[in-house]
């Protein structure tokens, strides 16, 4: 899945701003995307050197994948994979994955490791409401399936031992997540 958003991007191009094009309505990046003013820890309220989101690698990561999905067409090509996928768990995973694998490389590493996966689980999201604006369901235990896919895949990438914490991981039944997501609502 990474072919789709590198075929739309030249080799050269880093977080640097591209230029702004019109999506289609039904593809607009989805607003909780964007963190709320009385969400963001005010300075003083920040311990130490924990990284939030107002991090200037996290933010120019997370607009440089915004940018990609929504120009070029690349959400609707990813509606398009996922559409077809015959696990769209697995599809919604392997997408968003290879999405925070190029931005990261992209952008030279910027965004600091204890962001990582906050910028995987927005991307995720962001994936997940294109397949929504496509009428393609995702379930709040989609979502958490698929950040369990992502994160064993990249802890056994890099060469950890994933078994203890995918037994963990198993434990947690994923109709927990819908179930929290409908007392939300």
């Amino acid at each position: 899945m990474a072919g789709l958003i590198q075929q739309n991007m030249a080799p050269d191009q880093q977080a640097a701003p591209m230029p702004d094009q019109q999506a289609a309505p039904e593809m607009q990046a989805a607003p909780e995307m964007q963190a709320a003013p009385e969400m963001q820890a005010a300075p003083e309220m920040q311990e130490g050197p924990e990284k939030d989101e107002s991090d200037p690698g996290y933010q120019a990561a997370l607009e440089f994948a915004m940018k990609a999905l929504y120009s070029d067409k690349a959400a609707k090509d990813i509606a398009k994979a996922l559409r077809t996928a015959q696990d769209p768990v697995e599809a919604l995973g392997t997408i968003a994955y290879e999405i925070v694998t190029i931005v990261d490389e992209r952008t030279q590493g910027a965004v600091p490791d204890e962001l990582l996966v906050l910028l995987a689980t927005n991307i995720l999201e962001e994936v997940g409401s294109i397949a929504e604006a496509a009428n393609i369901p995702v379930k709040a235990s989609d979502i958490a399936l698929a950040l369990k896919q992502m994160i064993l895949r990249f802890l056994g990438e890099q060469g950890i031992d994933t078994t203890q914490l995918q037994q963990a991981m198993d434990q947690v039944d994923p109709e927990e997540f819908n179930r929290m997501a409908a007392q939300e609502a």
